[in-house]
């Protein structure tokens, strides 16, 4: 493969620290590979409102002190960027960012050592965006779609006015599911379906035998969810951890569901080797439709049973249908649980064996080589 010589934007809707996503792999995977990696952390789809003053206040701490407020570093080779700006949803907003406030940001970037002509992996359509690719004038830029934006209740009035003017300026679409492949390849000549990756250090031991009892679901706790299986769960005898951070609030559970809070996305595999299952449980909306959750491989990769949705974007891929345990209704959740003790070392074989497929290193060659072509095509 011929390498060109660039330096890689993230323009990401995560912040570093949050759930570990394809956002913080590729930006880990690229700097891995010796490119300059410069992350720039969620710069806002909609208006703020009450239940948003804990991030903001958490973003004006990384900028005062950014090395003391995060959970873990970034690695070598990545510098973690907290920008400045409005939210991009009202006029006012929009024009002071793309006059003042974006142009201090892309100068503090070159202000890091980012040279000119990079590739940009856009994760947001909106206004923000397109100013930022406006300064930064990129060699490419790739629309990395891992959200079903057109499902949030509260999304941009002109989501598809700015999402069209980010696929004109796009050499590269990625999408995580096959729902949302479908739906890009009508609008761009360069879609590549690319699920997401997972870890080595994902990939455990088998569970000492053991009637099952302890049941992990680990991830964003937020409206997305579907509480209503996990709240049976643990009314049935069954010990439920939710491992994340807190988006929205959780509704009240019953003791035996135990919210875990944040942790290190190094210390994950070592307190999933307890868990004698993991849970995929959400709702049933126009969002989740289109998604497949980023931690799919992960739980298929620890070996044990993943009871999940039936979501469109997993029972779409067969290979995904064929290891996922589909439960609806929260008692089908109860039954497919206690049903865990006659699970099988074929059944974990095959899981491992499509985590394996879908290995991180296997993803960022596919992305390095889809990246490379683009950018000779342009």
């Amino acid at each position: 493969m011929t390498q060109t010589p660039f330096d890689v934007v993230v323009l990401s809707s995560v912040e570093w620290d949050a759930a570990w996503q394809r956002h913080h792999a590729f930006a880990a995977q690229w700097a891995a590979a010796g490119r300059r990696v410069f992350f720039v952390e969620n710069a806002g789809l909609r208006e703020p409102g009450l239940r948003d003053l804990g991030r903001v206040a958490r973003r004006l701490r990384r900028l005062a002190a950014p090395a003391l407020s995060r959970m873990a570093p970034p690695p070598d080779g990545v510098s973690v960027v907290s920008p400045l700006v409005l939210p991009p949803t009202r006029p006012a907003f929009r024009r002071l960012n793309a006059a003042l406030l974006i142009p201090r940001l892309i100068a503090r970037l070159r202000g890091l050592g980012l040279r000119g002509d990079p590739v940009v992996f856009a994760y947001l359509p909106t206004a923000s965006t397109l100013s930022c690719l406006e300064e930064l004038q990129p060699a490419l830029t790739v629309y990395d779609c891992v959200d079903n934006f057109y499902g949030l209740p509260r999304r941009p009035p002109d989501l598809a006015e700015t999402e069209t003017a980010l696929l004109k300026r796009a050499g590269l679409v990625l999408t995580t599911s096959r729902t949302l492949h479908q739906e890009k390849k009508r609008l761009h000549p360069n879609v590549l379906e690319l699920h997401h990756g997972v870890g080595e250090a994902f990939f455990l031991p088998p569970p000492p035998p053991r009637p099952p009892r302890r049941l992990v679901y680990f991830g964003t706790l937020w409206r997305a969810l579907d509480y209503a299986p996990i709240r049976a769960l643990a009314q049935a005898g069954f010990d439920v951890e939710l491992i994340g951070p807190v988006k929205e609030a959780a509704p009240p559970l019953p003791p035996s569901a135990r919210l875990r809070g944040p942790v290190a996305h190094a210390e994950l595999p070592a307190l999933l080797a307890g868990a004698d299952a993991l849970l995929l449980p959400y709702a049933d909306d126009e969002y989740n439709r289109g998604v497949i959750p980023a931690k799919t491989y992960e739980c298929l990769a620890t070996g044990r049973p993943v009871l999940a949705s039936p979501l469109p974007a997993l029972t779409a891929v067969p290979e995904l249908a064929a290891v996922l345990t589909f439960a609806r209704a929260p008692e089908e959740w109860v039954a497919a649980a206690r049903a865990l003790a006659d699970d099988d070392a074929r059944a974990r074989a095959a899981r491992v064996s499509l985590a394996r497929a879908h290995a991180e290193n296997a993803c960022f060659t596919r992305l390095r080589q889809a990246v490379e072509d683009a950018l000779h095509a342009r």
